[in-house]
């Protein structure tokens, strides 16, 4: 997918998703930006790419800060759940994989197939 349509989605999932999501003292990024950090993923999620590229493991190192708790991980899910249509080809049984490859260590929820179970 080209950065313009990258950059186009984030922006409609800006004004979809509205300000961060707030629980109590936790705080998620926007849907937009979630999505917007792990967009370089693509290409290793629909196996063009053997390895997640430099962008897309930063994506990852910076969705880390946010996945402390349950119900963080549990908005992110949410977020890729509600985006992954729009990415045919995705293989699902990869995004387990990131923090492994980009060498960071994470929590993330049990994702490894199109039906996402984001309440794990």
């Amino acid at each position: 997918m080209a950065r313009l349509e990258i950059l186009v989605l984030a922006t409609i999932f800006v004004f979809i998703s509205g300000p961060a999501v707030v629980m109590g003292a936790d705080y998620v990024p926007p849907c937009a930006s979630i999505i917007y950090q792990l967009s370089p993923c693509v290409s290793y999620l629909t196996r063009q790419k053997n390895y997640p590229e430099t962008a897309c493991c930063n994506g990852v190192k910076y969705l880390k800060d946010y996945t402390s708790d349950k119900q963080e991980r549990q908005s992110i899910c949410e977020c890729l759940e509600s985006v992954a249509p729009m990415y045919g080809g995705l293989d699902f049984s990869l995004i387990p994989s990131l923090p492994k490859k980009c060498r960071v260590s994470m929590k993330i929820p049990n994702i490894n197939s199109p039906n996402f179970d984001c309440s794990k």
